[in-house]
């Protein structure tokens, strides 16, 4: 059974316009500011009104904190303590309302993402420290270069399975990781079958970050079809006006019509 998820922010103009689908799953993508004060109140309700509806709610931690690109184990130190701030608060309000939420160790290629054993411990130290906020809460997703990504021979032995991690697999930043190899994909994510828990779905032409609609890339999606059945996910295409979710539906219908033919 394909399920409909649609990515937004809580706003209303986003949000009004990804219920008139009547999606399964929404996943909100939060900014730094939106776990304070009337925002984090507007976030909580909206949150219980979705959940009243029989909507399944996943929330994506902040990419950014004031305009940088967060790192788990980065040297800024009112990075490091917005990372640990914000992450406490989500385990709270998941805690609260039975949901889970997206992370990202990290986003871009740097010093800190760079593929060796001092910057694998010191990730494995931090994602231990957020685990102890909430073990259940927080989905880990893969970027596309470095540490925490499929590029990294050692994700799985050195980082996913001594600690568990309920992973966010992002299928298009794999499909990058790997250059565009189908084969790597589908193989990668039978290994990881056991830890992932959720997808996040958009193709690729695999070579930069696109989130090209599902059937404009060139990840094959038939061999990929089985793994979306059994478990969540949301479609995270790059939209033409991001008040209108057409090319994220478009994708879901492109999904369903591929397991007609199955």
């Amino acid at each position: 059974m394909l399920k409909l998820g649609l990515k937004c922010s809580y706003y209303t103009e986003q949000l009004y316009d990804r219920l008139q689908y009547k999606p399964d799953i929404i996943e909100f993508h939060l900014n730094e500011d939106d776990l304070f004060g009337d925002k984090r109140k507007q976030l909580e309700n909206t949150i219980t009104m979705l959940s009243g509806q029989g909507c399944d709610v996943y929330l994506h931690h902040p990419s950014k904190y004031n305009g940088r690109y967060l790192n788990i184990i980065t040297e800024q130190k009112e990075d490091y303590l917005f990372y640990h701030l914000s992450t406490r608060i989500l385990a709270n309000i998941c805690l609260t309302h039975s949901i889970k939420c997206v992370i990202h160790p990290h986003y871009l290629p740097t010093a800190a993402s760079t593929i060796n054993k001092e910057n694998t411990d010191k990730m494995v130290n931090e994602i231990k420290q957020i685990l102890s906020y909430g073990r259940d809460v927080f989905l880990w997703e893969n970027s596309i270069h470095g540490l925490f990504t499929a590029q990294n021979p050692n994700w799985l032995d050195e980082i996913v399975r001594p600690l568990n991690l309920p992973l966010a697999y992002d299928i298009s930043h794999a499909f990058i990781s790997f250059k565009g190899n189908n084969r790597l994909l589908l193989d990668q994510i039978e290994k990881l079958d056991s830890y992932i828990q959720y997808f996040h779905v958009v193709d690729s032409e695999g070579q930069k970050h696109d989130g090209l609609q599902l059937g404009t890339g060139r990840i094959n999606w038939k061999s990929i079809l089985p793994f979306l059945t059994s478990r969540p996910y949301i479609y995270e295409i790059n939209l033409k006006d991001i008040t209108d979710a057409v090319e994220m539906y478009e994708s879901h219908l492109y999904l369903v019509q591929l397991s007609k033919h199955d």
